[in-house]
């Protein structure tokens, strides 16, 4: 805990922390033979089953839509353009056994959401371009760690044949959705509202943990990875209205678990090997980074400026905490020898210590590497002169009609949006609109919202209009928020909160449809 206190004060993550901390356990106290106990390394696997499930729970079809660039386009191109460009580099360069390339170009396509997400998040990077665009990328690589995982298992079985393989896993995978999507989501549901209604935090939590480890255990009960059942329980709970309660319990299980798998990580570390090594893992360091990074900027220059492309690609350069786990699991299925495991985890340390020092320069580097003019971002002047006003929250398609409809009965009002094009767009049309993220409480200050008569909240991502209303909320209890939705589900989800109104467009849609229908019979009647 010591080392993590120190590594804090000079900017290095966590989980460098742990790793340290597992490598100095091993050589202070000898337990070298324990760093290797398959026991040990069993308990410290459920760390990354609970990061899948909380993964699981952030998986939705409306958030992959909203973003469906960057993620279903920057990040396919990525992963399969660094895979297959690793796999080509050390198979025909460096001769490496085709079944090992395979696996260690997969773990190097993948980037640390664990730290690119934290260093973002304490920033206030996460909606500029870059931000979207390594959050996007990064969606994808959680999703793609699946399937990666299913391949190791498949490579490493030399008894059945390829088809035979690929045939089994399909069934066995069909059976498996089956059972935790259909009867699984019924029954989850159910004990989840007894566990609520009993109105004790231990029952809850503890109805969240037999779910996460059965989905767990039944997906290795058919030969698959827990993590993917774990994924998929995260998916089930997100359908219901359990989900941020269930974040919440759960989070210091998945940290706690995470680290132990970290210090676990480090309890690996040879510091023979290391000293012996040092250059030859940097060399493989930085052609490894430096050929990421290429192979991103190229990817996403096709569609951003050269400033956006460069930052994105320096953002996800390093390899992620989920090599760890391919990393362990091919070694463990004889895919790979001690001293290739060696290496690789060395470097994959060393380019997760290197990340947030260039994040935290990201801005600095890329001046010097790319001279490309920033548009300017305009001051948030606040509400001067506003009172019994209505605060407008995104300047998209629907808060665009909600200024027209403003403007058009002369009633005051403001517009917040954090998309710095839209902002523009809405001061050359004359309105009054601010750039700004609302869910900041400095933002928020500025916004007089006691003095307002309504915060009408018009974006489009369910989870930010959840943030927005719980933010406003706080800082003005009494504020009549009116908030759009699109779903049933995303209804029930704000119904927790004292929102004055909530609108489903589809349902208000419906409604004036029917209506006109109704006029119409009513003229036909009238006329007869």
């Amino acid at each position: 805990m010591s080392v993590n206190i120190f590594f804090k004060k000079i900017g290095i993550p966590v989980i460098i922390g742990y790793v340290t901390t597992g490598t100095l356990i091993v050589y202070a106290f000898d337990l070298a033979s324990v760093a290797g106990s398959s026991t040990l390394s069993h308990i410290a696997e459920f760390g990354i089953v609970f990061l899948m499930f909380m993964i699981g729970l952030e998986f939705s079809f409306d958030k992959i839509k909203a973003m469906k660039q960057e993620v279903l386009l920057f990040g396919t191109l990525q992963i399969l353009l660094s895979w297959v460009i690793f796999y080509l580099v050390a198979h025909l360069f460096f001769g490496i056994e085709s079944k090992v390339a395979l696996v260690v170009s997969a773990a190097f396509s993948l980037s640390s959401t664990a730290i690119v997400l934290k260093s973002f998040n304490e920033t206030r990077e996460t909606h500029t371009g870059y931000g979207r665009n390594a959050i996007g990328i990064l969606i994808m690589q959680d999703i793609a760690v699946i399937p990666i995982l299913l391949l190791i298992s498949l490579l490493a079985n030399h008894e059945a044949r390829l088809e035979e393989l690929l045939l089994h896993t399909f069934l066995s995978a069909v059976l498996v959705l089956f059972i935790l999507f259909v009867p699984g989501k019924k029954v989850a549901t159910m004990i989840l509202k007894l566990a609520a209604d009993a109105r004790m935090d231990e029952i809850f939590v503890g109805t969240i943990l037999f779910i996460v480890l059965g989905a767990s255990a039944l997906a290795g009960y058919f030969g698959f990875s827990y993590s993917l059942g774990a994924f998929i329980a995260g998916m089930i709970i997100a359908g219901t209205k359990y989900k941020y309660q269930a974040e919440a319990d759960l989070s210091h299980f998945r940290d706690l678990l995470l680290g132990l798998f970290f210090i676990t990580v480090g309890m690996q570390v040879d510091l023979e090997f290391l000293w012996n090594h040092l250059f030859r893992i940097l060399w493989v360091l930085l052609a490894v980074m430096g050929l990421k990074a290429l192979i991103i900027y190229i990817i996403i220059r096709f569609f951003r400026s050269a400033k956006v492309a460069f930052k994105t690609a320096l953002s996800l350069a390093q390899v992620g905490e989920f090599s760890f786990a391919i990393f362990a699991l091919s070694q463990s299925n004889g895919l790979l020898d001690k001293e290739t495991h060696q290496l690789l985890v060395l470097t994959v340390i060393f380019s997760m210590i290197l990340t947030p020092f260039l994040l935290k320069n990201l801005r600095a580097i890329s001046a010097v590497f790319v001279r490309e003019r920033e548009k300017s971002v305009p001051a948030f002047s606040g509400t001067i002169g506003l009172h019994n006003h209505i605060v407008v929250c995104g300047y998209g398609t629907f808060g665009k009609e909600v200024v027209t409809y403003l403007k058009r009965y002369d009633i005051n009002y403001i517009a917040i949006d954090y998309n710095l094009a839209q902002v523009e767009e809405g001061i050359r049309a004359g309105d009054n609109v601010q750039f700004g993220n609302i869910a900041q409480k400095a933002i928020l200050e500025k916004l007089n919202l006691e003095e307002c008569v309504a915060v009408v909240v018009a974006v489009d991502d369910t989870r930010k209009i959840r943030v927005i209303c719980e933010s406003i909320l706080q800082k003005a209890p009494h504020c009549h928020i009116i908030a759009k939705v699109t779903t049933k589900a995303e209804e029930e989800e704000l119904g927790e909160l004292d929102i004055y109104r909530v609108v489903n467009e589809k349902h208000e849609i419906a409604r004036l449809l029917g209506q006109a229908a109704i006029s119409c019979e009513y003229e036909r009647l009238k006329g007869r």
